[in-house]
């Protein structure tokens, strides 16, 4: 938990930035339903990867570092 606004706040206020332009925003999250993922979509998430599953999230992540 984030004390001071959640991840979808944060990735609104990353991707509205124009400082932060080109930054590829990975949600890490326990809270992993359709509703979550939705959520995160709407506010310009790259990629949304469900917490405690680390082979899904090296996958996720090499394409991001490898750019």
């Amino acid at each position: 938990e984030m004390p001071e606004m959640d991840g979808y706040v944060l990735t609104k206020l990353i991707k509205s930035d124009v400082r932060f332009k080109g930054i590829p925003v990975i949600m890490h999250s326990s809270l992993s339903s359709n509703a979550n993922k939705a959520m995160g979509s709407s506010v310009g998430v790259d990629a949304y990867v469900a917490k405690f599953d680390p082979a899904i999230l090296s996958e996720t992540l090499m394409p991001y570092l490898q750019r």
